[in-house]
């Protein structure tokens, strides 16, 4: 089909958005059965490179980074540390904070290592981390291939309409549309084969202590995640790191068995006490992260583009860094948000958009003008597709609102028109007291007082986590009496402020 490259530039947008319900795990390199062996790769290091490269900008687009540098800055270093000890010079390893609030971390072919926030909330001891990031590294170093599951969010939407929408729509925005719906709804999750977790925990232990870490605490953070994890039973199913790593009894035991032989090198860490490791993480969002946008309800607030919409109720509502989504729930109209760049004239944008669908894909639209949304102008051009079992409405929307230009794409039959022209309507720039009221979780470091209880430190320090909880994470019993100026991780609801930039 013809490309349309106007249309893809106009949703590619760097849309701050939450983003815990991303499942995206990893883009995976499709080689044959690799070993330590010495079988035959199909693949070159180059092709991985090539792909993790790819797969590291679906992650940014999808997932998002987090930033916070001094733990940006400590990730990359402890990971150096475990890289140099690995020692494989085919890859030139990087790593990252993946913005996501559940416990993850993966890897892509090339070298690239992310761990989300959710995961390093858990930390207790730096020796911890780098057996997370060892394990990561050995998945690149032994090139292990795994099998790629897709589940759909809006399986056959654009296969319901005619040639415009499953044309023009699917292939030449499939990009934006339907690979980022089957990620946004269900999971490109890696499952690693049972050989290929038991080598990268095997040589990622060996590494560990090659770097002067205790090889023994890879199952110590597993089991806390593992914890964790479950201590939300009843709770909707978060996504962890056991999605993708499945972790066993048999698997701990192996861990500690193979650590007891193995003796870490004399080399200080990089964070000389739990003190300096707290803070590292001291300030960081726990949970969902507001720079990413929040809902209430039906109303998604973007504090840091300053913008609302309200969507349609009962919608199905997903949000990434490129876009905000909202879908019909049979699955028969769409709605997606997004940021084209700074403001300009929406007007020439459309109708710049007009002639591209004209000369490339022969299409002409039903409607084209221009409009307005409140006090914002905006051009509206609206296609007519009647090729398939009914006819569905397309519409692409300009606005200029607040230095920014919004583009929106509805895909609408008749009787969900007004739907959507309802929620389009709505976009507005936020109130300062919308502003205001938005808040998040931090993690932050608490000071104990002689013989206090976790319940007495809850109350005393505003923290949102239950006593049982705290202990989990702080490696406690749910009835331990705390010492004098004991340090803890404990969460607190603050009022949202701009957050700096994030790590690359």
């Amino acid at each position: 089909m013809v490309p349309i490259l106007g249309a893809l530039k106009i949703i590619a947008m760097r849309l701050p958005v939450r983003a815990s319900f991303l499942l995206l795990h990893v883009m995976v390199s499709g080689m044959l059965i690799p070993s330590t062996r010495g079988q035959f790769f199909v693949r070159s290091t180059e092709q991985d490179v090539k792909e993790g490269a790819e797969a590291a900008k679906m992650i940014e687009e999808q997932i998002g980074l987090y930033s916070l540098p001094r733990a940006g800055e400590y990730l990359r270093e402890v990971g150096s540390r475990i890289a140099d000890a690995v020692n494989d010079p085919r890859w030139t390893f990087t790593f990252h904070i993946a913005d996501q609030a559940e416990p993850n971390a993966f890897s892509i072919p090339g070298g690239g290592v992310y761990v989300s926030r959710g995961l390093l909330a858990l930390l207790e001891r730096e020796d911890e981390l780098a057996g997370v990031l060892a394990h990561e590294i050995i998945h690149v170093t032994q090139r292990h291939s795994a099998r790629e599951q897709r589940k759909g969010f809006l399986p056959g939407l654009l296969s319901v309409p005619g040639k415009v929408v499953s044309g023009v729509v699917s292939e030449n925005l499939g990009s934006l549309i339907n690979t980022p719906i089957e990620a946004v709804g269900g999971a490109w999750v890696s499952h690693y084969s049972r050989g290929q977790e038991s080598e990268s925990d095997r040589l990622g232990i060996r590494a560990c202590a090659k770097a002067g870490y205790d090889p023994g605490a890879l199952a110590q953070i597993l089991a806390r995640i593992d914890r964790a994890v479950k201590s939300e039973s009843g709770q909707e199913r978060k996504f962890s790191i056991f999605d993708s790593h499945p972790m066993t009894e048999t698997r701990l035991r192996d861990i500690q068995k193979r650590s007891a032989g193995l003796s870490p090198e004399a080399k200080s860490p990089i964070a000389p006490d739990r003190g300096s490791l707290l803070a590292k993480l001291d300030g960081m969002w726990w949970g969902e992260n507001p720079d990413q946008g929040i809902f209430q309800k039906e109303q998604f607030l973007q504090p840091v583009l300053a913008f609302t919409l309200s969507l349609p109720p009962g919608w199905k509502h997903r949000n990434t860094p490129r876009y905000l989504i909202s879908a019909h729930p049979q699955k028969e109209a769409l709605l997606l948000l997004g940021v084209l760049g700074p403001e300009s004239d929406p007007e020439k944008i459309g109708e710049q958009f007009v002639s591209q669908m004209r000369t490339k894909a022969r299409l002409e639209p039903a409607s084209a003008r221009g409009s307005s949304i409140g006090k914002y102008p905006a051009y509206v051009a609206t296609y007519l597709d009647r090729s398939g079992r009914g006819p569905v409405y397309l519409h692409f929307v300009w606005v200029a609102m607040n230095g920014k230009t919004y583009q929106l794409i509805g895909l609408a039959p008749e009787r969900d028109q007004e739907t959507l022209r309802s929620a389009a309507l709505t976009l507005r720039p936020m109130s300062g007291a919308e502003l205001a009221a938005i808040t998040g979780k931090r993690l932050r470091t608490a000071s104990a007082l002689p013989r206090e209880n976790l319940a007495d430190l809850t109350l005393r320090t505003g923290n949102v986590w239950s006593p049982d909880y705290t202990a989990l994470v702080n490696e406690l019993g749910a009835g331990a009496v705390l010492d004098q100026g004991q340090l803890l991780k404990i969460a607190r609801e603050e009022r949202w402020s701009p957050s700096i930039q994030p790590d690359h």
